[in-house]
Formats: C-alpha cells, sequence, structure tokens
C-alpha cells in the first residue's frame, strides 16, 4: 500500500508570513489540527499544529482581553512559530516507511511531496491507522488465526495450501517477529462462515501452535 493511497489530497496550507491569528481561524473553519506551511514559491518550509498555537498564545490566566489576545496574535509570523525541520515523504512511498519515520521521529502527520516536488497532500497517524485496520481485514466480518511458525523458506506457502484447498479465501496475512530466534509469529484473516473451524484442526495437525483465534468485526 502505498502513502498516496491513504493521504489526504485536499490539503489546506497557509504561508509562512501570514499571522497566527490567521492560522486560528483557518483551524477553526477548517477544523483541522495539522497544517503545512509553505513559502510564497509554494513549497513547504515547515509544519504547524493546534498545540503550537495554544504555546504561543495567552494563558487562560492572562488579564489580557480577547481583543489584547487577539492583537498579540496578529503581530506573531507563523514562521516564528512552526516546525522548520519539517518531514516529508514522496507519494509513491510505502506505507511501512512512513510508519517508520512517524515512529522513529515521534511525529503524527506528514506532508506529502509528488516527482517536482511539490505539495500533493498529507498523512496522519489517524490515515496509517485506517490502513492497518484495512491491511488485517478488522473492518470485515472474518475470523483471524494467529500462530507461531518458522522463519523458513515455504511455511507461508504450506499454510495457504490448506486454506486453498478447503476452498477458503484469505483475506490478508501479516507476519511478525517473536521473542523466540528463528520463530514468526503469523496471523492470517478468512472468512470461515461457510467452511466452519475445520481449518483450524488442520493447522494444529500439521505441527502449528495456534495461539489466537478471534472471530467478528472490530468495533
Amino acid at each position: 500500500m502505498l502513502v498516496k493511497d491513504i493521504m489526504t489530497v485536499n490539503v489546506v496550507t497557509i504561508n509562512q508570513n501570514q499571522t497566527l491569528l490567521e492560522l486560528q481561524g483557518l483551524m477553526s473553519d477548517d477544523n483541522i489540527r495539522r497544517v503545512p506551511v509553505v513559502n510564497d514559491a509554494g513549497m513547504v518550509v515547515g509544519i504547524i499544529t493546534d498545540k503550537d498555537v495554544r504555546m504561543a498564545s495567552p494563558s487562560e490566566a492572562s488579564t489580557l482581553s480577547r481583543y489584547e489576545a487577539s492583537y498579540l496574535l496578529s503581530r506573531i509570523k507563523v514562521k516564528d512559530v512552526m516546525t522548520h525541520n519539517v518531514k516529508t515523504v514522496y507519494n509513491n512511498a510505502d506505507l511501512a516507511d512512513v510508519a517508520s519515520l512517524m515512529y522513529q521521529d515521534q511525529i503524527n502527520s506528514v506532508p506529502v511531496l509528488n516527482e517536482e516536488n511539490n505539495l500533493c497532500g498529507i498523512v496522519t497517524d489517524t490515515d496509517v491507522f485506517r490502513a492497518l485496520v484495512d491491511i488485517f481485514g478488522l473492518g470485515q466480518h472474518a475470523t483471524r488465526i494467529t500462530i507461531d511458525a518458522s522463519d523458513k523458506p515455504g511455511v507461508l506457502a504450506e499454510v495457504a495450501k490448506m486454506f486453498a484447498d478447503q476452498g477458503i479465501n484469505i483475506l490478508s496475512c501479516v507476519t511478525s517477529g517473536t521473542k523466540t530466534p528463528g520463530e514468526k509469529e503469523m496471523t492470517i484473516t478468512a472468512d470461515l462462515s461457510q467452511s466452519g473451524m475445520g481449518i483450524i484442526e488442520e493447522i494444529r495437525e500439521a505441527g502449528f501452535n495456534v495461539t489466537n483465534i478471534s472471530t467478528g468485526r472490530a468495533k
């Protein structure tokens, strides 16, 4: 799955020379919390969040009137508050790449560029979570079977053949490492509504350890 498949394309931006008062109105009107910042040439030069605005705004304990607070925000430029070293990804990057970037850098949104280095979207942590829900098949009525398997060639094909022989369609298959060297955890999501749970016993008879079975649609 690529970034362009999950990103928000109609991204709202703000110029670096606009004020925090303008940004505050923009965020309120469009109900957004993160805004990429561009220069006069339209190039991404930063990103700013509602938290940045709150940090730069007078506190609720301030004796300033609403007019005075608004005047203060009208004197602060976006470029004075924004994050300058903004991380970006290209729209043809893999989902795993942007998820790794957001995890390692502890950020919750990333502007997306096209081949011409122009802004074409933004991807957020919510977009990544939604994509993972789709990958795991959590939005469907299905059964998820988690097994421990040896980390060696042919294991996935062996398990997949069991499902194919019974005419069961695999909706998704995800593997991850375990604490045991040479072992992988494999989670298979499949529709067993027409075939029953016999496939699980077959998996066990083949020597695999079934560690979890869950059925239904994720809430």
